[in-house]
């Protein structure tokens, strides 16, 4: 496998979904991690508009144990839902363990975040214990996939339609009829290829 956590792939069109694309090329012989060090997490965490940019800087520089602890949460996260995503993609039963580790990920997230008052519109808002702040990042992940599978419609969920592309979206077009996660890369390419096979 190796190491990427230059470039992250944004054409999920959720967090969720971003967070799956995190490891590139998963179809070759050496999938790209885009995950490798607890400063690409907290990186892809911000940029996702899953944490607030002073949480982030407070945490990108962190190391040790702990940072990396989370950092393979992170990914293990990510590949249960992987699991569920290709699941539901084959029309095959989704996997209860996947949904069981996903749910206690969950119930963690719920219970590092507390209620603090607000001065907006609102009483109060939540904030991260400041005990679990180095797990915010795999927290909100994990939010974001609560988020994804109690409310996203499932009819338009998509594993890009190129046979060496693994990558998910959801298809807001109003067609419904989204194929590629990227026209310019994965459809231009398929295209390419339905053509020099007409061709010959």
């Amino acid at each position: 496998m190796r190491r990427g956590g230059k470039a992250f792939e944004w054409s999920g069109g959720h967090p969720a979904l971003d967070l799956v694309n995190t490891l590139d090329e998963r179809p070759s012989a050496a999938p790209i991690e885009n995950l490798a060090t607890y400063r690409d997490f907290v990186r892809f965490a911000e940029l996702a508009g899953l944490i607030a940019r002073p949480l982030a800087a407070s945490l990108r520089d962190r190391t040790g144990s702990a940072c990396a602890r989370a950092t393979r949460r992170a990914r293990k996260l990510r590949e249960h839902l992987y699991r569920i995503l290709t699941a539901a993609h084959r029309a095959e039963p989704i996997p209860q363990a996947d949904l069981n580790a996903i749910t206690a990920a969950i119930r963690a997230a719920h219970a590092a975040r507390r209620l603090v008052a607000a001065p907006s519109l609102t009483l109060a808002a939540h904030r991260w214990a400041p005990a679990g702040e180095l797990e915010a990042p795999l927290h909100a992940c994990a939010l974001a996939i609560e988020r994804l599978l109690s409310a996203a419609d499932r009819n338009r969920l998509r594993k890009c339609g190129a046979g060496d592309c693994e990558v998910y979206f959801i298809d807001t077009s109003k067609s419904r009829r989204r194929r590629w996660c990227s026209m310019k890369n994965c459809g231009n390419r398929e295209k390419q290829r339905r053509w020099r096979s007409g061709a010959r």
